[in-house]
């Protein structure tokens, strides 16, 4: 109890410290109200091909398609990767959003590597007022720094434990005014697998094209009805602005071997703090599964997975996750195309319950450039006891770390390029 305490001191130590905080540019978790965003491009250049945006007489009705098509290239340093100094595929997404009147609609669908494609989300909603607004369909499940929990390209802890970009099948409610942002969602299911773009609990009988019939055949849970809730509020003094907000999460955890139902939930705190150039976003997230499963299977751990981009893995059970990561712009007048560099830095980890259990890190060191329609990211990232870092060799990462890597830093280098449109 003492280090799931400390763990989430830790992560939010800069929250307390900065309390007055932020100002320009705006980080994502402080933009405008989703249901704005949702329903209409913002105002700016003409964006290129092959954007496509269509516009009644009298602005009532409206169809944007626009999206992006992006490349990795990416230098892994274990020895079983093939990912040695390599070109790969990454995206090719196309986003629909369109608007009649208070009724407006948003879907991203993602064309992925080897053949793989998810949705992020898609929905259709309705603005009950200027503030607020109701989206039915795939939103995203409302819980701590939105709508990314790092800067750089690779995605960090809690995106893998599901704390990230994660849609459910359900409906959400948004309210934000300039002070406070509140969301609340009731899920009844998980996307299916084969679609998720972010990894979710899941049934091995749904995973088994990306999971080990030996190690995971036994898992058979997944979430119902889930219920989320998030309330922020933005403090702004002088050349600070901050958000300070908390999170909460729950779900029956249903088996369907011994269709009995367990329980799952999790309760965060974050904080997004800027001054000029300087950003900092921070969180702590506590969550714990309690899972009835069969005699034999061990109640310590859960499978997760997504689309199958990345192969299903297990999580400890119980943990908490702490991160910080901080990003400073640098504005580039006269340099043509490119108008913004960010450098950032994103530590996360993982303090698992089960004695024995060495903890999961994850830290990236990197930079991105902002030259419109072109954005890139190159990241430096140290992964230990992190299953994507090591592959095979650190299978048992996010769990007991008892694999041939376990306790041992992994190295990868990946630069994406996107053109957006």
């Amino acid at each position: 109890m003492k280090r799931t305490l400390l763990a989430i001191a830790l992560a939010n130590i800069p929250a307390l410290a900065l309390a007055q905080a932020s100002g320009t540019p705006e980080p994502a978790s402080l933009a405008q109200p989703e249901a704005t965003q949702a329903a209409t491009p913002p105002p700016g250049p003409r964006k290129p091909f092959p954007h496509i945006t269509l516009k009644s007489d009298d602005g009532a009705t409206s169809l944007d398609l626009g999206g992006a098509l992006r490349m990795n290239y990416r230098d892994e340093d274990w020895e079983t990767t093939e990912n040695n100094g390599r070109f790969l595929f990454d995206t090719f997404r196309v986003d629909v959003r369109a608007r009649h009147k208070d009724f407006f609609a948003d879907v991203n669908y993602w064309f992925q590597d080897e053949g793989k494609h998810a949705v992020d989300r898609g929905f259709v909603g309705y603005d009950v007022s200027p503030n607020a607004s109701i989206q039915l369909g795939a939103p995203f499940k409302p819980f701590g720094l939105e709508p990314y929990p790092q800067f750089g390209w690779s995605f960090h802890i809690p995106f893998f434990l599901g704390y990230g970009v994660n849609a459910g099948a359900g409906i959400k409610y948004n309210y934000k005014d300039a002070d406070w942002d509140l969301q609340a969602g009731y899920f009844p299911r998980m996307l299916p697998s084969s679609i998720r773009y972010a990894p979710e609990v899941g049934r091995y009988s749904d995973l088994k094209e990306n999971a080990i019939a030996f190690v995971h055949g036994a898992q058979d849970n997944e979430k119902r009805d889930q219920v989320n809730l998030r309330l922020a509020r933005t403090f702004t003094s002088g050349d600070w602005k901050s958000e300070i907000g908390g999170s909460l999460a729950g779900s029956r955890l249903y088996n369907a071997t011994t269709r009995d139902d367990g329980s799952y939930w999790a309760a965060g705190l974050h904080g997004v703090f800027n001054k000029g150039p300087w950003t900092l976003t921070t969180q702590g997230i506590r969550y714990e599964f309690d899972a009835k499963n069969p005699d034999g299977v061990a109640d310590n751990q859960i499978l997760m997975g997504g689309n199958g981009l990345t192969p299903a893995f297990m999580i400890a059970a119980e943990g908490t996750i702490a991160s910080l990561n901080v990003g400073y712009d640098i504005a580039t007048p006269g340099m043509g195309m490119l108008k913004k560099i960010k450098l950032y830095n994103d530590y996360s980890r993982l303090f698992k319950d089960e004695s024995g259990w060495a903890d999961s890190q994850m830290y990236t060191a990197g930079v991105q450039f902002i030259a419109l329609p072109i954005i890139g990211w190159l990241d430096f990232t140290w992964g230990k006891n992190a299953n994507p870092f090591g592959g095979a060799e650190n299978g048992t990462g996010w769990t007991s770390a008892s694999s041939v890597g376990s306790d041992d830093w992994y190295f990868r280098t990946n630069l994406n390029l996107g053109y957006y449109f």
